[in-house]
């Protein structure tokens, strides 16, 4: 009875995989790495697959992507637990999100939010905007494309 079930969950993890072929699975470090300024801007955002608001403003990232891809990289961290790794898979194929997927594995969560942002409560969806220059956040989630666009454009004014 194992194998049938071992199976399914095999071809569920291998199918998302080809959708969501850059899912990885990190610790802090690696994580906070992302943080530091790289050779374009990078926008991360935290996410979870049982967060109704992250899961409603992700459109706006795919909408974001292809209107700032190559200006701008994409970088999507799922709070979700390692044992829900499928389903983070599959939301990710289902609602197309682009960019770089990571999903954290850490013995402190808490400590790991105060080494991204002390003024960060751990409340999701939370987005950061990180170039050269500048590091700013929106904590809340964005009610429409719109929001996203001007987060984006105001960040990328001042980087200039």
């Amino acid at each position: 009875m194992k194998k049938p079930s071992l199976l399914l969950v095999f071809l569920v993890l291998f199918s998302a995989g080809l959708m969501a072929q850059n899912l990885r699975i990190v610790n802090d470090a690696e994580l906070l790495e992302r943080f530091k300024p790289g050779v374009q801007p990078r926008i991360i955002n935290f996410w979870a697959t049982w967060c109704k608001p992250c899961m409603e403003e992700m459109p706006y990232f795919l909408k974001a992507d292809s209107l700032y891809g190559g200006k701008i990289d994409f970088v999507f961290v799922a709070f979700d637990r390692l044992r829900d790794t499928a389903r983070v898979m599959q939301k990710i194929a289902e609602y197309k999100i682009p960019g770089e997927h990571l999903l954290i594995k850490t013995a402190d969560m808490q400590n790991l939010i105060n080494a991204v942002d002390s003024t960060w409560s751990g409340a999701l969806p939370v987005t950061w905007f990180v170039s050269e220059k500048i590091k700013g956040s929106k904590q809340d989630s964005f009610e429409q494309f719109n929001d996203l666009k001007r987060f984006i454009e105001t960040f990328l004014k001042l980087k200039d």
